[in-house]
């Protein structure tokens, strides 16, 4: 009985680290969602996350006991949901992913200043990137469902005559800066043993429907098939955002039918490579 009574006057912030202490890389992650999808209402000291994807509203919301809001829908748009933290919420949200924010740092910085909220711990990586963290792991992630996209679709190869398919991972973002920071990290964890450029940056075709004063835009992408699904067997059981898990799923069961059928895969030839497609399956039952 006294337990109990002691767990009613248990602060809430205090039972919200003991929870996400026992799930790896969780303030990673949210740091870079922030970093992508998340906007920090300086005046008001307000964070807000507004997705598609309600789990991962959902997630925030249930965590810090604040309701779910629906913006107003946009015609030929899904229907988005948003979280909004404000006050001790906010303070101990933002205490917790500062050491892992990226492009909103300084942002973040500037905000604690002005309301005396206590750097508890630095910033855990600096440029340049020499062994990549679990936590910059997860903030990739994090940051991939906010500004990420894979693709998986089939094309006609005029060449060959006949119909393939073609995959990419792309990232996206008005911040140079941050775009070169996931390319040090994908060429530190996917590129390792090469020398050949994979991963490129290149300026992004602006939306014909869309204001001309658009920001520059840039695109952090690969487009070899085997790169990519590596990327999808690291990534899928960290990602949260559903339409692109499923797209992984796809790309990682073609891949292994490509082997089982001694086809073609990126650039893998499972028909003349037996010690690769021997290696590949046993990868894939593991």
């Amino acid at each position: 009985m006294r337990g109990e009574q002691l767990n009613l006057f248990e602060d809430k912030y205090n039972r919200i680290d003991a929870m996400m202490d026992q799930v790896p890389g969780f303030w990673a992650y949210h740091a870079g969602m922030a970093d992508g999808d998340g906007s920090f209402k300086i005046k008001q000291n307000i964070y807000q996350l507004s997705l598609i994807d309600k789990n991962i509203i959902k997630e925030l919301s249930k965590l810090y006991g604040v309701k779910i809001t629906k913006p107003k829908k946009i015609k030929k748009h899904k229907q988005k949901y948003m979280v909004s933290l404000c006050s001790k919420n906010f303070k101990h949200f933002l205490q917790k992913i500062y050491p892992h924010l990226i492009e909103k740092k300084d942002v973040a910085k500037d905000i604690m200043k002005k309301n005396n909220i206590e750097i508890i711990t630095k910033p855990d990586y600096r440029y340049p990137i020499l062994n990549v963290t679990n936590s910059q792991l997860a903030w990739l992630a994090g940051y991939f469902d906010a500004e990420g996209c894979i693709t998986f679709a089939p094309y006609f190869d005029k060449k060959a005559k006949n119909y393939n398919f073609k995959s990419s991972v792309t990232f996206t973002s008005t911040n140079l800066k941050v775009l070169r920071y996931v390319k040090r990290i994908m060429n530190r964890v996917f590129n390792r043993n090469s020398d050949k450029v994979v991963f490129r940056i290149q300026p992004k075709t602006k939306w014909k429907k869309r204001p001309y004063n658009e920001a520059p835009c840039w695109d952090l992408i690969c487009c070899q098939m085997t790169k990519t699904h590596l990327f999808s067997k690291i990534y899928q059981p960290i990602i949260k955002v559903q339409r692109k898990i499923k797209k992984m799923d796809r790309l990682i069961n073609y891949g292994k039918f490509c082997a089982q059928m001694r086809w073609t895969f990126g650039k893998i030839n499972f028909k003349k490579n037996d010690h690769m497609r021997n290696k590949w399956l046993k990868v894939q039952e593991s």
